[in-house]
């Protein structure tokens, strides 16, 4: 295993690379940017230092003598570290936590952020002495999860407080009883039991209630970065005095004080509510938790699509892979393979990882599922591959040109057998076009009666003798090269034939995911 040593680097800083067992003799460390090898060293000694890297996205191969590869991971390097954010989370605050197992899970997933999740005294204090139990009688060590930020901090990932932005805990419901929002019968909006209560965000005693209580816990507990959560409901509701509210502009209104303040800001729209106005926050990223009737890959690509529309912010997905707490292993991870390539093929980024090892399979974080070490393996090489070919997978300049370029009649790409929805029993075939060249993705759902995102099933069928038809737009061939996040290592170019105005490549067998880049010509 090769494991780096922070989760982003600055450009042109130093990067340190593990190697956590013994290299064989002749083996080498290769530092590639998309299909280009910018370094290449012999792996001697536990720890290889890389300096001078630029911005972007780097693949490292740890190769053998013969070529073959043995290990991979990546780097990512930016000048703003949340600029493509991967998102995890942390819910055990106690002072037991095992964080050292966190930190080498943020490392090997590159993991740049960090949700901690329900470290609050309460929705509505969020601090109160050093040590405590939180309104569900889970232990919070204040004074660990001072140290934990910072540990975060020198691997260069931000810790992100959780904070519920209209939440009354029910010991202050009276107290506060005039801020609350209800239905048409006057009833309090909240959970069933009075666990909480929903008070009115535009409300300026709440409003000042919150901000205080963020400012707070930057200055006491460490936090730079905050998650503020909603739950969707209500949309619309009244006040105390009778008067309508509209939450899709009274939510927007209250992350824009959080910012104004200073704090960075991640904000849940559950759904993608109310994605059109929050999108003009000046928040991290785009983030939206999926709840039905999104219920199909179709509609995690829709979601992304929507969010990639309505800003040039960086998207992250939360949806739970339930069926990890359900199914075996195997068909859960299935399941897992085809949200991450639906999720990433359409440009953003999946929060799913966190803990000491563990996958959220619950909206009560805490209700997580302990992952197999197998599960990590997948998950460490599929964000690895997102890092490493992020630049033809998330700028916002990246669009989506099936409609234009794909299939018989457009004559630009043509991928036989494949179609470009996705569709039960078949690939999906998605052109997308990027800042350096064309990029095909191939989905593999053969075998699939069916496209719900969160239902196990059998691992992917392996597809063999799909074929590529690509237009000539120059007198030489445009090279074609392809990577699979279950094959790592190097991109692999693929041979061709002339056939008139097109040239014609045979695919080598797709598993659940391929990559095809055609890299613009040179000149």
């Amino acid at each position: 295993m090769i494991l780096p040593d922070k989760a982003v680097y600055l450009p042109n800083t130093t990067v340190r690379l593990s190697l956590t067992e013994p290299a064989p003799g002749g083996a080498s460390l290769r530092v590639s940017r998309l299909d280009q090898v910018v370094r290449s060293l012999p792996a001697t000694g536990g720890v290889v230092a890389i300096d001078g890297l630029p911005e972007g996205g780097y693949g490292v191969d740890l190769l053998a003598a013969d070529g073959g590869t043995l290990a991979s991971t990546a780097l990512d390097v930016r000048s703003e570290p949340l600029a493509r954010p991967r998102y995890g989370f942390q819910t055990d605050h106690s002072s037991a936590a095992d964080f050292a197992a966190t930190t080498r899970l943020v490392r090997r997933l590159h993991l740049n952020a960090i949700q901690f999740y329900d470290w609050a005294w309460r929705h509505s204090q969020l601090l109160g002495p050093d040590r405590y139990q939180d309104p569900l009688g889970n232990e919070v060590d204040l004074p660990s999860v001072r140290g934990r930020i910072e540990d975060l901090r020198a691997l260069g990932c931000d810790a992100f407080g959780y904070v519920a932005v209209y939440g009354i805990s029910r010991d202050d419901q009276y107290r506060l009883r005039d801020l609350q929002l209800f239905d048409a019968d006057g009833r309090p909006y909240g959970f069933g039991d009075g666990f909480l209560t929903i008070a009115d965000p535009s409300n300026p005693v709440w409003a000042q209630l919150l901000l205080d209580g963020i400012d707070e816990a930057a200055a006491r507990v460490g936090f730079g970065c905050f998650h503020l959560d909603q739950y969707g409901w209500p949309k619309r509701a009244l006040r105390s005095d009778g008067t309508l509210t509209d939450l899709a502009a009274t939510l927007p209104a209250l992350v824009d004080q959080v910012i104004d303040r200073g704090h960075r800001v991640i904000f849940n729209n559950v759904n993608g509510f109310p994605l059109a106005a929050s999108a003009r926050c000046r928040q991290v990223a785009l983030y939206s938790e999926v709840w039905p009737p999104r219920t199909t890959l179709a509609d995690l690509a829709d979601l992304v699509r929507e969010s990639r529309a309505a800003s040039r912010l960086p998207v992250i997905v939360a949806a739970y892979p339930s069926c990890f707490g359900t199914e075996p292993r195997e068909r859960a991870e299935a399941a897992l393979r085809l949200i991450m390539a639906t999720v990433f093929s359409s440009g953003a980024s999946h929060l799913c990882a966190g803990g000491d090892g563990r996958l959220l399979i619950d909206p009560y974080y805490p209700r997580n599922h302990p992952a197999d070490p197998a599960t990590i393996d997948l998950l460490a090489d599929w964000y690895s591959f997102l890092v490493r070919y992020g630049d033809l997978l998330l700028p916002p300049e990246v669009t989506d040109i099936t409609g234009s370029h794909y299939g018989d009649y457009n004559g630009d790409v043509i991928v036989p057998g494949t179609e470009p929805r996705p569709t039960p029993g078949t690939v999906w075939a998605r052109v997308m076009s990027a800042p350096t060249g064309t990029v095909i993705h191939l989905i593999n759902l053969s075998g699939q009666g069916e496209l719900d995102w969160d239902r196990g099933r059998e691992p992917v069928p392996p597809v063999s003798g799909l074929s590529l038809r690509l237009r000539r737009v120059t007198a030489e061939p445009a090279r074609v090269l392809v990577a699979d996040p279950d094959r790592p290592g190097p991109m692999r170019p693929v041979d061709g034939v002339i056939d008139g105005e097109h040239q014609v490549h045979e695919l080598p067998p797709l598993g659940a995911w391929q990559l095809v880049y055609i890299p613009h010509p040179e000149g």
